[in-house]
């Protein structure tokens, strides 16, 4: 018998679509890019002091 619910599968959806759209991951501040470039220049403006 399964156990999950709708709404795991959901959030697990969801996740998953995001992850895979935005796959690049700022490790300080967990937000997610789709280009690497991006998240480069993310890091220089908002964690570069």
């Amino acid at each position: 018998m399964d156990s999950s619910s709708p709404i795991d599968i959901q959030e697990r959806r969801a996740r998953f679509l995001l992850e895979f759209e935005n796959p690049f991951k700022c490790e300080k501040c967990g937000e997610r890019f789709k280009r690497k470039k991006y998240l480069q220049e993310h890091k220089e403006e908002t964690h570069s002091y």
